[in-house]
């Protein structure tokens, strides 16, 4: 994915994405965040929401351990995404009525647009695997299983 953002803010979002990343702490709060300023009709970000909406269960189900064909450098980019939306210090302060998230929606769309075929591998695995347990079979010998089984 080629960095076409130059801003000192996507900048600090990314940073602060592979902070967080690296920690372990602190992405389920932003996700939180993104879904739930989402989930305000005000929040102006077009047509996005569901590719939003499918980037933040995306982004679950790798911290999970559930899905695992995502390259680390792509999940960088949509955590920083997702700051960007939530962050009030980006280009256009949030606080300006639909400006605020003009620029919000800008950087959400390139991300979405970049990792698009990622998006629909990760829907059309949520489809046939979302929700199935991941389990490893294991072979028992017979004499290790309790009388009566």
């Amino acid at each position: 994915m080629k960095n076409a953002i130059r801003t000192a803010a996507w900048q600090r979002a990314l940073r602060s994405a592979s902070r967080l990343l690296g920690s372990g702490r602190g992405v389920e709060r932003v996700l939180a965040a993104a879904a739930a300023l989402l989930a305000q009709p005000r929040t102006s970000v077009g047509g996005l929401r569901d590719d939003a909406a499918t980037l933040i269960r995306l982004v679950r189900e790798v911290l999970r351990g559930g899905y695992r064909k995502l390259p680390k450098r792509t999940l960088v980019a949509m955590v920083a995404a997702l700051i960007y939306l939530v962050s009030p210090l980006d280009l256009l302060p949030d606080v300006l009525p639909l400006l605020g998230f003009v620029d919000d929606a800008a950087v959400l769309f390139w991300v979405v647009r970049q990792v698009r075929r990622d998006l629909e591998e990760f829907r059309g695995w949520e489809r046939e695997w979302g929700g199935a347990l991941d389990v490893e079979g294991k072979s028992v010998e017979p004499d290790a299983l309790p009388p009566g089984k």
